[in-house]
């Protein structure tokens, strides 16, 4: 592998959430890095009038400080979004893309899918509707994701850390529900492209993925009994999709998930 792989992580889950998956492919010899958006982890605070475009030059920075060179974006949830945007930004420097239960608002919005745009705005107004009490906010926001009685199950600290976040949440669910930029704009010289979705994943993930299959030239490769959070619940799918695309070629466990992939489509009713 030459490539640096950068690891993207979602709203309200800091680089931590790829810890196994970092630390899988370290182990197989490859470099990989997982940087912190702006306000989670070690990362500096956003700016008062923090913006998607803010957010992209951090990343990016964090990439160029360390490598020069050829990149393999992998994201998860709203990484996705900020994987477009690197993109773009990166050119040619970026040369495979793995994206993982995939959330970019726009391109629901832009390509009609109604289902998956209505269930997000649905969170959007819950969400905004219960900033008065943080911890209500995020707990709302960790049960959209991972279902009813996640919010306990994550533990005190957890809890915490996540309730901090919500002010970060809120102006990325306020950008992400705002952006206009065109899926043609972001998808102009696509990387081959590998996109993983949860079997049990929400409406939304499963609509990006659809539109960005379609965009990329990718492929879909559902991972069985995975919700949302898939670099936590099933590292090991994450690890075998990046490799084989490193590889150029397709791991076994990776070829059995494919197999549902037929199933998985009818299921969505398009």
């Amino acid at each position: 592998m030459t490539d640096l792989i950068v690891l993207l992580h979602g709203s309200a889950n800091g680089s931590y959430s790829f810890r196994s998956v970092q630390q899988a492919l370290a182990s197989t010899g490859a470099r990989v890095v997982a940087p912190d958006m702006l306000g989670y982890g070690s990362a500096p605070p956003p700016s008062a009038g923090w913006s998607l475009a803010e957010e992209t030059e951090h990343l990016q920075r964090s990439v160029d400080d360390v490598h020069s060179g050829t990149v393999h974006l992998v994201a998860h949830s709203l990484g996705a979004t900020f994987a477009l945007y690197l993109l773009r930004a990166l050119g040619p420097r970026a040369t495979r893309m793995t994206l993982i239960d995939p959330v970019i608002v726009s391109v629901l919005r832009e390509t009609g899918e109604e289902d998956g745009y209505a269930e997000m705005e649905a969170q959007y107004q819950r969400f905004m509707g219960l900033l008065a009490d943080p911890g209500a906010a995020a707990r709302a926001f960790v049960e959209h994701w991972s279902g009813t009685g996640s919010w306990e199950r994550i533990g005190e600290k957890a809890r915490g850390v996540i309730t901090a976040l919500v002010p970060k949440i809120r102006l990325e669910m306020i950008a992400a529900r705002s952006d206009t930029t065109t899926l043609q704009a972001l998808v102009k010289s696509p990387p081959p492209t590998t996109i993983l979705v949860g079997e049990r994943t929400r409406i939304a993930p499963r609509a990006v993925a659809r539109q960005l299959a379609r965009a990329f030239h990718g492929s879909i490769i559902v991972v069985p009994g995975a919700g949302h959070m898939i670099p936590l619940t099933h590292a090991a799918a994450v690890v075998d999709a990046v490799r084989a695309a490193d590889h150029g070629a397709e791991a076994s466990n990776v070829a059995d998930e494919r197999k549902v992939d037929t199933s998985w489509e009818s299921s969505t009713g398009k």
